[in-house]
């Protein structure tokens, strides 16, 4: 019985009858809707209405009737509730259509001037809200403003030239793997503008299309190859904390738009070529390659819903720009797979 009355006034809200000014209180045994009083225990009904000060009481123990001041907008008893037109009946257990959930089956009346319609409560958001494991896959490529260079790195090679077509990558095969251990979100104002910060590692397989190798004798030199590669990546590895400015139009909705915009700093973990060819087959060295042993770049991601897209634009250089005269800013595009 209590739950059919919490329906009524439900509907009584979402009613087209309802007042747009009604508010609702309640109180141990007295509710308040608008300027209407239900008094509970005898079943009081009041009214403000000049017209209308005290409606009927009913003593009846499981009957309630509610008037408005020009119809009867609810009427309860034992097994039936009546709104306006509508009537929402109370089916027994046994029944196969309540027991389906078929809320159609507890309606009965006229629809043609009714609406009805469930909504959950808001979510209950936090000041501080926390996700683990946070996944990225992208595509990863570097602007190469590196000029023509007479390369002499090592005492055991001839110097030859360096072009920046040489380092030109596989566009298709250059990818972006992200794993973030944790990422936090703490609202600045309501949920709706947040600080966004975390931890974890960041990921590049650089492509090369050229016949490039990379030795991890002393000076870490570059130098062109003689044979042809199947497969030929450099990979490096990042401890990276980002941190950004979150903004979130509907904070209380999943599906709402979503932007991001900030900076991270990583520092080098490992770094390591891997070849394939018929002449040397599966080839892997490791090695720092004269990389620059820090990084920063501006990130930023935009989203709706579950689709969620992120940035990252390098403002260092690639390599050790005092150890070598290569000039690459690498940076990446994709999808993130997280919650927030």
């Amino acid at each position: 019985m209590k739950v059919s009355i919490l329906i009524a006034f439900t509907l009584i809200s979402l009613s087209s009858n309802a007042q747009s000014d009604s508010t609702f209180n309640k109180k141990q045994d007295t509710i308040k809707i608008g300027n209407m009083v239900i008094v509970g225990g005898n079943s009081v009904i009041e009214g403000n209405n000049s017209t209308r000060r005290r409606n009927e009481r009913r003593n009846r123990k499981n009957e309630v009737t509610i008037y408005s001041f020009k119809d009867t907008l609810v009427s309860i008893n034992d097994d039936t509730i009546k709104v306006g037109r509508v009537n929402i009946i109370n089916k027994s257990e046994g029944n196969a259509s309540f027991g389906q959930k078929n809320w159609e089956s507890l309606f009965e009346g006229d629809f043609k001037k009714t609406k009805i319609s469930i909504e959950k409560s808001p979510k209950k958001l936090k000041p501080i809200t926390t996700n683990w494991w946070i996944f990225d896959l992208g595509f990863a490529n570097y602007v190469d403003n590196t000029e023509p260079v007479y390369y002499d790195a090592s005492p055991f090679l001839k110097p030859f030239w360096i072009m920046s077509n040489d380092l030109k990558l596989n566009n298709v095969k250059s990818s972006n793997v992200n794993i973030w251990i944790v990422q936090q979100k703490a609202s600045l104002y309501k949920n709706y503008l947040n600080l966004k910060y975390g931890v974890g590692f960041e990921m590049y397989n650089f492509r090369f299309k050229q016949p490039i190798s990379f030795s991890n004798t002393p000076g870490n030199y570059m130098f062109k190859d003689n044979i042809i590669f199947t497969k030929n990546k450099l990979f490096v590895q990042y401890l990276t904390i980002p941190v950004q400015l979150n903004f979130q139009s509907n904070p209380s909705n999943d599906k709402s738009f979503y932007a991001s915009v900030g900076v991270s700093t990583g520092y080098l973990l490992q770094s390591h070529t891997k070849q394939i060819s018929e002449e040397r087959g599966k080839k892997k060295v490791n090695g720092n390659f004269n990389l620059n042993n820090f990084k920063m770049a501006t990130i930023g991601e935009l989203g709706i819903g579950g689709i969620r897209l992120y940035g990252s634009f390098n403002t260092t250089n690639l390599f050790d720009k005092n150890l070598t005269n290569f000039d690459m800013t690498p940076f990446a595009v994709g999808v993130r797979f997280s919650k927030f």
